[in-house]
């Protein structure tokens, strides 16, 4: 568990990332450093030794209630999919790696909120939930490295068969970035997205949790090229031939 605000100017805490939606967002983007750096660090201590890796509570934990409110945002399920990204880039020795509690009914930092008293509305899932979900149901088994990726894109990929998986989360806030897609040696003969994409300031809760930060589905454009979308989470499959 841990904080990713900043020590010194804290924009994300109590209700403050309200406040600035440009710096919470800057704040969040850069979170997936601080566990990288932790996983980085015991990856070097190994040394030659070959022993797997797990990360068995990786999620945020900010000062304010319930863990704090930011967690119910789109923007921290962006930031989210920027460390389950980087998981997947250490998955050679990360073999078990969580980014949520599993369910609670009222700490923000579980994967699945459960409303109470009993029977008061359907549980639901938090932004980070939907972005696992998201990547759980399109994701291969062995990886491909990127060769490039447009900027503000955080790009990952794997195969499974003759399907390609990509991960993809636009970084920039307010600003779509175009990609054509290309497997070196291959042939892309069909594509989809499944796209998660809301307002970064928008919160979840059972109010709303049935019409927001829903997965859609989208054909690929026949010449390789997509738009994705500002502040979006996206599963890409490709068939290849």
């Amino acid at each position: 568990m841990f904080d990713p605000d900043s020590p010194q100017r804290p924009v994300l805490r109590g209700e403050l990332y309200r406040r600035d939606p440009d710096a919470t967002w800057e704040q969040l983007m850069k979170a997936w450093e601080l566990a990288d750096a932790k996983i980085r660090t015991v990856r070097d201590s190994l040394g030659a030794r070959r022993i797997p890796l797990a990360m068995t509570e990786c999620h945020f934990v900010i000062p304010g209630r319930d863990r704090c409110d930011v967690l119910a945002t789109w923007a921290a399920g962006v930031s989210y999919a920027r460390i389950l990204n980087n998981h997947q880039r250490h998955g050679d020795v990360l073999k078990i790696a969580t980014a949520a509690d599993f369910c609670g009914t009222r700490w923000q930092n579980n994967a699945v909120i459960i409303p109470t008293p009993k029977g008061n509305n359907r549980a639901y899932l938090q932004p980070v939930a939907r972005v696992m979900q998201l990547y759980r149901h399109h994701a291969g088994s062995h990886a491909i490295k990127v060769g490039r990726a447009p900027d503000g894109l955080d790009v990952v990929a794997s195969r499974r068969g003759n399907t390609v998986f990509l991960h993809v989360a636009n970084t920039q806030r307010t600003r779509s970035a175009s990609a054509t897609l290309q497997i070196d040696g291959h042939v892309i003969r069909s594509g989809r997205v499944f796209e998660i994409s809301a307002d970064p300031t928008v919160e979840l809760s059972y109010l709303n949790s049935a019409d927001v930060m829903k997965i859609v589905e989208k054909p690929l454009t026949a010449n390789g090229v997509w738009e994705f979308s500002p502040a979006s989470v996206s599963a890409v499959e490709l068939e290849i031939g």
